[in-house]
């Protein structure tokens, strides 16, 4: 993967990276939100939803929906 960090005047840091977001270490987290329909129809939202399920899950759960992977795992809230 490609990266390049670029430093504000205020010092604040931003690196971007370039590769396959799904291919980053397991010590890395992965968070993305989604609206309560657990739709995941469009965009990114439809890789992680083939990458990790869930889906139905959330669902039965009438949440608020709040989805975390960390390191691998997937967590409900």
């Amino acid at each position: 993967m490609a990266s390049s960090l670029n430093e504000d005047p205020e010092g604040s840091r931003i690196t971007y990276v370039k590769g396959d977001l799904f291919a980053c270490p397991k010590t890395d987290s992965l968070a993305h939100c989604i609206s309560e329909d657990c739709r995941m129809g469009a965009g990114i939202a439809v890789l992680f939803k083939k990458k990790f399920g869930g889906v139905q899950e959330l669902l039965n759960q009438r949440l608020d929906v709040v989805l975390i992977v960390c390191s691998g795992k997937m967590y409900l809230r």
